[in-house]
């Protein structure tokens, strides 16, 4: 497959979001060896994911924080009793 087959089939893409199967990520990452401007163009997609996922990302409510600890500290102090 050719660098440019590489960048408009959504393997990259998928290889990023960890969706890739087992035998698409070994092709691209034998392929990476045969164009390095391959890794160039996954670090960019990685970066363009985490700036997607920081705009849409929304701050949970203070209380959600206390509540969350409280039910950990109850799941530990079950498994701690015999």
């Amino acid at each position: 497959m050719s660098l440019e087959r590489f960048i408009s089939s959504g393997i990259i893409e998928l290889y990023v979001t960890g969706m890739a199967s087992e035998a698409e990520a070994k092709e691209l990452e034998a392929a990476m060896v045969a164009y390095p401007e391959l890794e160039k163009e996954i670090e960019s997609c990685r970066r363009d994911l985490e700036r997607y996922v920081s705009l849409q990302a929304i701050a949970p409510p203070p209380a959600i924080k206390d509540h969350l600890l409280r039910m950990v500290a109850d799941e530990t102090t079950k498994c701690e009793k015999p």
